[in-house]
């Protein structure tokens, strides 16, 4: 990985971590990791580095694909929107 990749990368997990969400187009991941497939190295460095930058506070970084690319988001800051409680079911 190029240096001026591996700091936008670095950049887009730091976002997480301060703004919660950070979205990565596919095109830029093949080109930061010189790929033509998103493979699971590609996932596991995501995930190296995520736990380097956010050292652990944050859960496991999470992911919600669509057709341009990935939304990136801490474990720690999912949440439902609704959940129901046994008072609301009847």
């Amino acid at each position: 990985m190029q240096k001026r990749h591996d700091d936008i990368l670095s950049a887009r997990l730091e976002q997480v971590v301060h703004a919660g969400v950070a979205h990565i187009l596919w095109n830029e991941l093949y080109t930061w990791y010189e790929t033509q497939k998103i493979a699971a190295r590609t996932w596991r460095d995501l995930s190296q580095r995520w736990d380097e930058i956010s050292e652990g506070d944050e859960g496991r970084l999470m992911k919600v694909e669509g057709s341009g690319g990935i939304f990136l988001i801490s474990e720690e800051s999912i949440a439902a929107i609704y959940e129901e409680k046994s008072s609301d079911s009847v």
